[in-house]
């Protein structure tokens, strides 16, 4: 594999990320993933596949004063990350650490179960029966689950979620149906927010949170349309990327 890295601007250059050449690369669903987190200052936050860390870089440029921790289980990612949270200055406030999301239980003594404000995750989108593999060993990692994949991922979150945190997940619209499943038996207050890649089109991502032990009923956001007609990024969006705000900002 490709150890050539570049060295990317997110957030209208607030933010540079190293990523690898050719492999795994966030793109706008890490960025819009950050803007649904609804934390605030002083939250803990659990990320689960860490990447390169740019949900997390995201979110705690955003918001101050953010105590993260993430979960990586590919090694070539894990240095990576560290070497983003190093490049950026947020040593003291993100730490990522090796860990299999499917992994067991008993692995993960480094955090308290119950003890998470937030907790999001990008999990791989589709299962092997659905799509031919990448080539490269990260991007399968990183795109490729099976029919097992959402549901362990958030029993995890699930496990280190305080009551009253919530959980956020993106993932492909496809797998709706089933993270809606997931996500009612134990989680209330829910939210679904669809993405459109262009007016006109079909969803193509959706974002859902969740509150652990919440009654609230379920409710649909207004979606969001990545590009016009006319090709040009809607200022909403075009705030969101450049400027890392939250949905609701």
């Amino acid at each position: 594999m490709s150890k050539i890295e570049t060295l990317d601007n997110f957030l209208g250059g607030k933010l540079k990320i190293y990523q690898l050449k050719k492999g795994f690369r966030a793109g706008h669903d890490s960025v819009l993933l950050a803007s649904a987190i609804k934390a605030k200052e002083g939250d803990f936050c659990l990320e689960l596949g860490f990447g390169t860390g740019v949900v997390s870089l995201c979110l705690a440029k955003r918001i101050p004063n953010l105590d993260i921790i993430g979960i990586e289980n590919d090694r070539e990612m894990l240095r990576i990350s560290k070497k983003n949270i190093k490049f950026n200055n947020f040593k003291k406030n993100i730490k990522v650490f090796a860990g299999d999301i499917e992994g067991k239980i008993e692995n993960y003594q480094f955090i308290e179960r119950h003890s998470f404000d937030q907790i999001y995750a990008n999990p791989p989108y589709f299962i092997e029966e659905r799509l031919s593999e990448p080539v490269n060993k990260n991007k399968k990692i990183a795109n490729i689950g099976n029919k097992k994949t959402l549901n362990l991922w958030l029993k995890k979150a699930l496990t280190f979620s305080k009551s009253g945190g919530t959980i956020t997940f993106i993932n492909h619209i496809q797998n709706l149906p089933e993270m809606l499943t997931l996500f009612s038996k134990k989680l209330g207050d829910i939210k679904i927010t669809p993405i459109f890649p262009k007016k006109d089109k079909k969803a193509s991502r959706v974002i859902i949170s969740g509150v652990r032990d919440s009654k609230k009923p379920l409710t649909y956001n207004q979606g969001l349309i990545l590009t016009n007609k006319d090709g040009k990024i809607p200022k909403k969006i075009d705030r969101l990327l450049r400027n890392g705000i939250g949905f609701n900002d």
